[in-house]
């Protein structure tokens, strides 16, 4: 359901929210179709390289347990996979498996094929100038950081861009 901001005059973060809750809509939509929750879209999405748990949780803005419970149902269906720290044997990181890798595909096909369709009729240089103008919004915000108490290391940040 999307949700329209209309009191006064439209703003920067009147758009954002309005954007916002469209994309979580969108993201809902492409991962219930590829049998996954938002959080299990997530979850893959930021495995892609693998992480560390405590990572996991700071980039999802969740608590260690909660990604613990979420990591454990993901390997249940043999979409990710714990393995050893390549330089800290100590220390498991989690990363997709082949099943993993091809389902995050097919979320990302599905999200980017329902975004194609809502902008299929705007001309080739407004998508381009639209891509570019939210990547760099997007970098604006990264650089700004969120919160002390809600950081997200660069490395989880990193892994998102490449989605």
């Amino acid at each position: 359901m999307f949700v329209t901001v209309q009191s006064g005059p439209l703003t920067l973060s009147r758009a954002l929210v309005r954007l916002m809750l469209a994309v979580e809509d969108a993201y809902s939509a492409a991962s219930r179709e590829v049998g996954l929750t938002s959080q299990q879209a997530q979850l893959l999405c930021l495995s892609r390289r693998a992480a560390p748990i405590g990572e996991l949780a700071h980039a999802l803005r969740c608590d260690r347990s909660n990604i613990s419970r979420m990591v454990d149902r993901a390997e249940g269906k043999g979409l990710v996979e714990r393995r050893a720290h390549a330089s800290d044997g100590r220390l498991a990181v989690v990363g997709l498996t082949d099943r993993g890798e091809q389902t995050m595909r097919r979320f990302i096909a599905t999200l980017d094929a329902h975004i194609q369709h809502l902008v299929s009729h705007w001309p080739a240089d407004r998508r381009q100038i639209a891509s570019e103008v939210l990547d760099d919004l997007a970098g604006a915000l990264e650089a700004a950081g969120p919160p002390a108490d809600a950081r997200v290391r660069p490395s989880a940040v990193a892994s998102l861009r490449g989605i």
